[in-house]
């Protein structure tokens, strides 16, 4: 069965959605430049070193970015093959 194995999360204000995320649900956030703008890494629950791979079987991880006219809402990436 296929799963979902990433999830994107455009903001409005990116700055209020890191301060959000990372106080109610303990997400470790970091952010790297990418292209004009900046993408923030969601680290939802740990990952292998070698691979950065979620360790714990089902768990995924994420990231932020500006919300735009060509992301406006929420991306879920679902592993096919």
């Amino acid at each position: 069965m296929s799963k979902v194995v990433h999830f994107e999360i455009p903001a409005d204000n990116v700055d209020r959605a890191k301060n959000f995320y990372g106080s109610v649900f303990g997400w470790e956030l970091q952010t790297m430049p990418m292209g004009e703008g900046e993408y923030t890494t969601l680290k939802t629950t740990a990952v292998d070193e070698q691979t950065q791979m979620p360790t714990e079987p089902g768990a995924i991880n994420g990231g932020m970015m500006q919300r735009t006219s060509q992301i406006p809402s929420p991306v879920i990436t679902i592993d096919v093959d």
